[in-house]
């Protein structure tokens, strides 16, 4: 199910070259958060009723045990606490990338934000204390010689302000899969998801307001720029698709499923970003991909094959190895 996260942002480069021309960067992350936020609420609100109707007593020696109101109170602030983090996080990903964009290059800018795996691996070794197997050291290197070939080399010209923002976002990005990995095993999926878009969205706002948009903005205010902009059908297409599926289905797919996998592995299935973008950019765009991006991306495809072939084949192995076990002592 995470591979349909990597195929929904790979669309958001094609939406967002035909959005970049006409709305400053901040003000598009502010929008299309906002319009996510807005349109996931009516389900947030229906989803938190029936998970309230869930949450009975749990029958302890024959009678009910309840929890105490101050443990109901830290539960109810908790989980949105924890995806107003989340939004935090998200929003210095996406902030840290486009504030890098003004000082590099796109290929640039997109490799480097795939070495977030290199971050990632560490992380989940040091924070979580669980191992990263060798499938996924083998679906690493795969996925980072694939990057280099289908994004291009990133070694003309020296380091720049850019580059550094950019490793800053791969960060981001890299600690938001971790954090993920942590609070979906303990907060609502709805709550997460909500307040992690709204959250996203509210900082975008201060960041637009604030004047971080002012270049983009020709001496109007971000509310001016709204109100005096001409809305095309292609804006307003591109804007929907980066809200909805780019968006709110990403972020339910994370919090629901990535817990049921490591970061490592998370972070390599996400890896097939460019391939999908590389795809949508073919279909959509007429822009076909020449012999370093075909090699780069059967690179980074064999690298996630890689990675979870062998892993579900141990998984597997471990599974009958346990059943086996457990026949021999029922047979004793």
């Amino acid at each position: 199910m995470l591979l349909l996260c990597a195929l929904f942002w790979g669309g958001t480069f094609v939406a967002i070259e035909l959005a970049v021309d006409e709305m400053p960067p901040y003000l598009m992350v502010a929008i299309r958060f906002g319009v996510a936020s807005i349109c996931f609420f009516p389900a947030f609100l229906f989803l938190r009723r029936r998970s309230a109707k869930e949450d009975r007593p749990i029958p302890v020696l024959g009678s009910a045990a309840r929890p105490s109101e101050q443990a109901k109170l830290r539960n109810r602030w908790m989980g949105p606490l924890a995806g107003l983090t989340l939004g935090l996080i998200s929003f210095a990903g996406y902030g840290l990338q486009t504030q890098g964009l003004v000082y590099t290059t796109p290929a640039r800018s997109a490799f480097i934000t795939q070495l977030l795996v290199l971050f990632t691996f560490p992380m989940q070794i040091i924070f979580l204390r669980r191992r990263v197997t060798p499938s996924a050291y083998a679906g690493l290197i795969l996925v980072l010689a694939g990057a280099f070939f289908l994004l291009g080399s990133p070694s003309g010209g020296q380091w720049n302000k850019g580059d550094w923002l950019t490793i800053a976002c791969a960060f981001s990005f890299a600690l938001l899969i971790l954090l993920l990995d942590v609070f979906s095993r303990k907060y609502s999926t709805e709550d997460l998801t909500f307040y992690q878009i709204l959250g996203t969205s509210l900082f975008a706002i201060a960041a637009s307001i604030s004047g971080l948009d002012e270049p983009y903005l020709a001496g109007q205010t971000s509310v001016q720029y709204l109100g005096s902009h001409d809305w095309s059908i292609g804006l307003l297409t591109s804007l929907l698709y980066l809200s909805l599926p780019a968006t709110i289905g990403t972020v339910l797919l994370q919090v629901r499923f990535q817990k049921e996998t490591s970061p490592a592995r998370a972070s390599l299935l996400y890896a097939m970003e460019p391939v999908f973008a590389g795809l949508f950019a073919f279909l959509i765009l007429g822009q076909f991909l020449g012999w370093r991006e075909s090699m780069g991306a059967a690179l980074i495809i064999t690298g996630v094959i890689v990675s979870e072939v062998f892993s579900s084949k141990k998984k597997n192995d471990q599974k009958a190895a346990t059943q086996f076990q457990g026949t021999q002592k029922g047979q004793r």
